[in-house]
């Protein structure tokens, strides 16, 4: 449940961060919290890819942004996103859930979650809050961290799957660099058009 928590406060401290970099950052801090909510059901091999790919991600991210005061201030998008984000998480997560019971047993603070209930909360939000910022933003700031968030969002969900799961956690780890790739030329060649 603290691992929940992380995710949900680094998830917020991105979207509502005026810098590129902070963001970036942030997004390196819910990718580790999240690798922390499921770490005992991944090998050392796949918690390794997804953090590299979340490392290299925000690396790109960071080195994107060339200062501290690019960016984009998100205003009114922050509240609209996360508000549109917590009731899509609780409609998701009432509608969607693959636990096998009617009810829903909370996990304890600190240990381990068997049914994966924190999982999937966990991976509803990130999903709900990409989706958000995507449909909020204005320059592709805002739209890479919302796309980065749904692939860790997925990727929680990935791992619920009863699949082998080292080739989907570098298919989605190269995703997620991909992503960040197209997002920093988006964002540099939007310096340039500014600068000129």
């Amino acid at each position: 449940m603290i691992a929940l928590g992380v995710v949900a406060l680094a998830t917020l401290a991105a979207n509502g961060s005026r810098q590129l970099r902070y963001s970036a950052v942030a997004l390196l801090g819910v990718s580790l919290a999240a690798n922390v909510l499921t770490a005992g059901q991944l090998t050392v091999t796949q918690l390794a890819v997804e953090g590299c790919g979340a490392l290299v991600a925000c690396g790109i991210l960071y080195v994107a942004a060339r200062d501290r005061t690019y960016g984009e201030d998100p205003g009114w998008r922050l509240w609209l996103a996360t508000i549109v984000a917590a009731a899509a998480t609780a409609a998701c997560f009432a509608t969607l859930r693959t636990a096998s019971s009617e009810t829903v047993i909370v996990p304890p603070l600190i240990g381990e979650d068997p049914s994966g209930v924190t999982a999937q909360v966990a991976a509803f939000w990130l999903i709900s809050s990409g989706v958000a910022i995507l449909v909020t933003a204005q320059t592709p700031v805002r739209g890479s961290l919302g796309a980065i968030l749904m692939i860790t969002g997925v990727e929680l969900l990935v791992r619920l799957l009863t699949v082998p799961q080292l080739g989907l956690s570098l298919l989605l780890g190269w995703v997620e660099v991909v992503i960040a790739l197209a997002g920093g030329f988006l964002i540099v060649n939007e310096r340039v058009v500014r600068e000129n």
